[in-house]
């Protein structure tokens, strides 16, 4: 999982009641697909994220969803992932090694969710931040300019989702035409909350509230 996942994660972990629980009020099940990038290293990547994110919370004003660990499901179809790293200092020979790593196959594996969504019914907005983190790695084929030629490896890819960091989605929130199904077309500007090190977060949603 890249090192901004991990912020977030933990991030999320801090920010999300521990006593909040599931009262049966549904889940939101729907899609995100996203292409996304980091800058150092340089990765960009695109995926098909699929979700379940259980309701905690009903009331005539608001829909809420909290859930920690374990609480939502998910699955991540990796369909493209590039890494490039360039060592900033040279060695003894004045090489600066660079790497260079490509998705070997597209590949679908399970996922933790994590983060909050909150559907605001009276002011008709909503607004959520998602961590999906991988249960499993996927195959990556690699290639330096030093030592090994040509190697493979397993990588795991973690992203952060929704219309902010865990704790400022809020700031952006999307336009609420219906509650029983949430669709959008929103790019989420990460550099600002990890210090320049992502790009932008393009993202399409569509997620429909189940009984």
């Amino acid at each position: 999982m890249n090192n901004y996942a991990v912020v977030v994660t933990l991030a999320v972990l801090l920010a999300v009641p521990a006593h909040a629980q599931k009262d049966k009020g549904g889940a939101y099940v729907g899609t995100f697909e996203v292409s996304g990038s980091e800058r150092d290293p340089v990765v960009t990547y695109k995926a098909t994220v699929k979700v379940n994110l259980p309701v905690t919370r009903r009331t005539p004003d608001a829909i809420e969803a909290d859930f920690l660990a374990g609480d939502a499901q998910a699955t991540v179809k990796i369909t493209q992932y590039e890494y490039f790293s360039r060592q900033k200092s040279a060695d003894s020979s004045g090489h600066f090694q660079e790497t260079k790593c490509s998705l070997a196959g597209a590949a679908e594996v399970p996922a933790m969710a994590m983060g909050v969504l909150n559907v605001d019914l009276r002011k008709k907005k909503y607004d959520m931040s998602v961590v999906i983190t991988p249960l499993k790695e996927v195959a990556v084929n690699c290639t330096s300019t030093r030592g090994t030629p040509k190697f493979k490896k397993n990588q795991g890819i973690g992203m952060a989702l929704g219309t902010g960091a865990p704790g400022m989605q809020g700031e952006t929130p999307q336009p609420l035409l219906d509650p029983a199904r949430l669709a959008a077309k929103y790019t989420m500007d990460a550099s600002t909350q990890s210090g320049g090190a992502v790009g932008p977060v393009v993202q399409e949603w569509d997620l429909k509230l189940s009984q």
